[in-house]
């Protein structure tokens, strides 16, 4: 069966409703709402609209000027912006972001984006990205599709994806301002792909951040290096490999990011001053006598 994303990929959406008096006073309502693939997705720059904008980046990356500053934004990452104030995005020339979106408002719109911003930057990684894709989605579809209770459905929708927001909180909850919010970013960025052959000239092209910066404020922030944090990582995840799985020490080494099975298991070795057969004998044993 094909998924939403996928149907969406086919051609660009971009829906716009005229809404009820009665909705308007009562709930939770949708403006305009759509998808914009990455060879199509247009540039905007706008202020004082009474509404708000919601955009999650599926792929790619885009740069977001909002109310005098400068914020970068990549797959995976959402923009919610009150558009009473100066705004602007665009998709990044060199990777080109693939986006869905949407303008809203309604009785209590004001109130949400309050207790969003009391915590948080309004570019952010949320805690459940693929929730928030299945409502945008939903979203999508129930406006392509119009019925009588489309209005509705928008606002039960609509504030699903609100509380998801707010009450989620967002990994970045504790940044406070844009260059901190970056090496968090790194971090959430390094749990993900900690098995994938990183360098640190890529990351600091990633999120457009000097490398000799990067360094040496993710040290300071975490007390650890990025190269460190990459290889406690991948222990951690090799450990649970050899645990509960009987895949090789080679395909344990493999799977975890190591091109060199021998370097994979001296690291080992110096990280848990065992060899990798000697940790999974011991700790096969104590799994297996566990109740």
């Amino acid at each position: 069966m094909q998924n939403s994303l996928d149907y969406f990929s086919q051609k660009d959406i971009q829906i716009t409703n005229t809404v009820s008096k009665d909705t308007e006073k009562s709930v939770l309502y949708i403006h305009q709402a759509g998808y914009f693939s990455s060879e199509t997705c247009p540039s905007s720059k706008r202020f004082q609209l009474d509404s708000f904008f919601f955009l999650y980046v599926v792929s790619g990356k885009g740069i977001v000027e909002y109310d005098g500053s400068i914020y970068n934004a990549s797959a995976g990452q959402c923009l919610f912006l009150n558009c009473c104030n100066p705004h602007s995005y665009r998709s990044d020339p060199e990777d080109p972001w693939e986006v869905m979106w949407l303008r809203f408002n309604g009785t209590s719109a004001q109130y949400y984006y309050s207790l969003f911003t009391r915590e948080k930057c309004c570019v952010f990684i949320p805690n459940n990205p693929q929730s928030i894709k299945i409502i945008l989605s939903q979203i999508i579809n129930n406006n392509t599709h119009k019925t009588e209770n489309t209005e509705i459905i928008n606002a039960k929708l609509l504030t699903d994806l609100l509380t998801s927001i707010v009450t989620g909180y967002c990994i970045y909850k504790e940044c406070s301002d844009k260059s901190k919010y970056k090496i968090f970013s790194v971090r959430d960025y390094l749990d993900k792909h900690f098995t994938d052959a990183i360098n640190l000239d890529d990351l600091a092209e990633r999120f457009y951040i000097s490398k000799f910066y990067l360094t040496r404020e993710f040290k300071k922030e975490f007390g650890i290096t990025i190269i460190r944090y990459i290889l406690n990582k991948r222990m951690e995840y090799a450990k649970e490999l050899l645990t509960f799985t009987d895949k090789t020490v080679e395909e344990i080494s493999e799977i975890c990011g190591f091109n060199d099975q021998s370097y994979f298991s001296r690291q080992f070795k110096k990280s848990e001053n065992e060899t990798c057969m000697s940790y999974r004998k011991n700790n096969k044993s104590i799994n297996s006598q566990a109740p």
